[in-house]
């Protein structure tokens, strides 16, 4: 349904700050700049026939992102600001996702906003993501691993590998079924096409229902991703994100692909 579609934001989540020189993905031609997490709430004509829309995962997307899927929805959004790492990604929600919201409704978000001092760091997730990709390549040694690294498909945790195992190139493929696929070849899609950089990767496909798990959305600024640079289609989107530790060690990957 339209509805459902509409409102099924991508979550994913931020890092501190974007990658020196990176390739920018392009963004749709309906794009427009980011009124910022202080901006006041929106305001929508309903245009709807009074059918409720189904929230979907916001938590993690950008403010813009979300504007602009629910604009057509007839929907309001009460947009509050916190002083966190990367800034204009929504980090928390009201009603949650599955809720239903009557047009003319209204959904509250907690917005990141940069703090004033200059406190956010580079960070660690980044240099781990493209060394990461490099292992993948076998261009560069496997980087350095937590005693245990968890993977997510789709937000979801599916496995969780001791470092030990995780230097089997072929752990990195996880046996579940995913957008139109038997199972996900982590090192496959890194290694299958050049990466961009991205904080939060774009939105372009709708996923289902599932939110990341608290403690990784706790941890925003320890993340990044790499992203595929011009997909053609939703499916050929895939985004791979990166937590790590306070020492640069990878805790958590998280396979994103476009939806089924």
């Amino acid at each position: 349904m339209r509805n459902a579609v509409a409102v099924a934001v991508l979550a994913l989540l931020a890092g501190c700050s974007s990658a020196p020189g990176a390739d920018p993905l392009p963004t749709p031609a309906s794009s427009s700049p980011d009124p910022g997490p202080d901006a006041p709430a929106a305001s929508h004509t309903v245009v709807d026939d009074g059918a409720p829309v189904r929230v979907g995962v916001l938590v993690g997307a950008r403010l813009s992102d979300v504007r602009r899927a629910l604009a057509p929805e007839g929907v309001r959004l009460d947009v509050r600001a916190r002083s966190r790492c990367g800034p204009g990604v929504v980090l928390s929600q009201r009603p949650a996702p599955g809720a239903q919201v009557r047009p003319g409704g209204t959904i509250r978000v907690v917005v990141s906003r940069a703090p004033l001092a200059a406190t956010c760091a580079f960070p660690l997730a980044a240099t781990a993501a493209r060394r990461l990709e490099a292992w993948a390549r076998g261009t560069e040694a496997l980087p350095v691993l937590a005693q245990q690294v968890r993977f997510l498909v789709a937000n979801r945790p599916v496995r969780t590998l001791t470092a030990a195992q995780a230097t089997e190139p072929d752990e990195w493929t996880i046996d579940v079924a995913y957008a139109e696929r038997t199972e996900v070849g982590v090192l496959d899609l890194l290694s299958a096409g050049p990466m961009a950089d991205r904080d939060v990767p774009p939105f372009f496909c709708p996923v289902k229902d599932v939110a990341l798990p608290r403690d990784i959305v706790r941890r925003l600024p320890s993340s990044w991703s790499l992203v595929t640079r011009r997909p053609r289609a939703c499916l050929e989107e895939s985004a791979i994100q990166v937590w790590t530790d306070g020492a640069g060690r990878i805790t958590d990957v998280n396979v994103l692909l476009g939806s089924p």
